[in-house]
């Protein structure tokens, strides 16, 4: 078993402290700026919650091969991986302000989403317009902020690493397709939310079977990859792993496999997870008419009145509560739970597959290692436990 808990302590702390210097040169730079102070405060409030496992798993990349204990704390705690950990943070606070502003959202981590505290921001102030308006475009600009912030610190990171010319570049690479690549499945999670429902008389399983297909295609390209796999990748090839690896292959089917599994959990707790906890209210997928891979299997499930009723709460942003609840209630009671629970474990089981191949010796002549050594007993734990505490969370 790992010390995962020391490890994301370790992280969480350096990072932390890498982007306080980040902010800290932002209003550096910008204090001649009147007003900007408004949006670099928006930004501390963004980056202020969060597990940081991004971060964690770029420090685990980093630390691919390293098992002697003094000098993983090291590599983990280190400069290179609170620099790349902090870019991953700017990035994830950049796409999370755009998200919310698309969802409509209404708080993120318990807080108003940083659209509406904007708008709170313009109507406390009595400026002029519609203090909507000003919050939605406000959170956007935040948005661009934090990723050209996170792409100045990625590049700093990666230069200041002493890393390998190549291995920089391959690291890079990685980072700029995962930007792009949160975009396109941004995109297709937009669009999917923008087609019609499959009509009454429809033929159910073929529509559910349809609409699982296109949700999980959304799931590996706007999260899945984004949230395990790029982060792991990236700290790995800066680290010295080769693109054309046979580990390079297992730790990306890894990573896929878990933030599959990783958002699957996330649909359920977008639907049934605890106010209290989640910091979302109960349904709130339901209420942004979002078109989850629970939602295809409820449809799946469900009969026609069910259908109907998801029709009504997914096809009218702010339905009444009673029949958001009453959706919820549907969710609950037709079975779709326990199948998403058994598909959760079919991906993190596949995850556990791949991982327990990266644990195997090279089997074949040419078989490639990491910087000529296989990964750290240390690193695979690391990453078992990395997989439980994803894909069982409560928030």
């Amino acid at each position: 078993m790992s010390d995962l808990p020391r490890t994301m302590t370790l992280v969480r702390t350096a990072v932390s402290a890498s982007l306080d210097e980040v902010l800290a040169e932002r209003r550096t730079a910008l204090v001649g700026v009147g007003g900007a102070a408004d949006l670099l405060d928006a930004a501390t409030t963004l980056l202020s919650g969060g597990k940081r496992m991004r971060a964690v798993l770029a420090a685990t990349g980093l630390a691919l091969a390293v098992e002697d204990p003094a000098e993983r704390e090291e590599v983990i705690a280190g400069p290179t991986a609170a620099r790349l950990g902090a870019a991953l943070e700017l990035y994830q606070a950049s796409a999370l302000a755009h998200d919310d502003v698309i969802d409509a959202a209404e708080t993120r981590r318990g807080l108003p989403a940083a659209h509406r505290a904007m708008a709170s921001l313009h109507a406390g102030r009595g400026w002029r317009g519609s203090s909507s308006d000003f919050g939605s475009s406000a959170a956007i600009l935040l948005g661009d902020l934090l990723l050209s912030a996170a792409g100045r610190e990625a590049g700093s990171a990666l230069a200041a690493s002493g890393a390998d010319p190549a291995a920089r570049v391959a690291a890079r690479e990685a980072f700029d397709a995962m930007t792009e690549e949160v975009a396109v499945g941004q995109f297709l999670d937009l669009r999917g939310e923008a087609l019609p429902l499959p009509a009454p008389g429809e033929d159910a399983t073929a529509a559910a079977a349809l609409m699982r297909d296109q949700a999980l295609e959304v799931v590996l390209r706007k999260s899945a990859r984004y949230s395990v796999a790029s982060p792991l990748l990236i700290g790995a090839l800066l680290a010295g792993l080769s693109p054309a690896s046979a580990e390079h292959a297992q730790l990306t089917r890894f990573g896929e496999e878990v933030g599959i599994a990783f958002q699957l959990r996330d649909d359920v707790l977008g639907v049934v997870g605890d106010p209290a906890t989640t910091g979302k209210p109960a349904g709130d997928d339901l209420r942004e008419g979002k078109r989850t891979v629970l939602l295809a299997t409820v449809w799946g499930r469900t009969d026609e009145a069910g259908r109907g009723l998801l029709r009504e709460v997914l096809t009218h942003r702010g339905a009444p509560a009673a029949q958001v609840s009453e959706a919820v209630e549907l969710v609950r009671s037709c079975g779709a739970l326990e199948d998403h629970e058994r598909e959760i474990a079919a991906h993190v089981a596949r995850a556990r597959k791949a991982l327990a191949a990266l644990g195997e010796p090279a089997s074949r002549p040419g078989a490639s290692d990491v910087g000529g050594v296989r990964p750290s007993r240390a690193t695979l734990d690391l990453l078992s436990d990395v997989a439980e505490a994803l894909t069982t969370r409560s928030a």
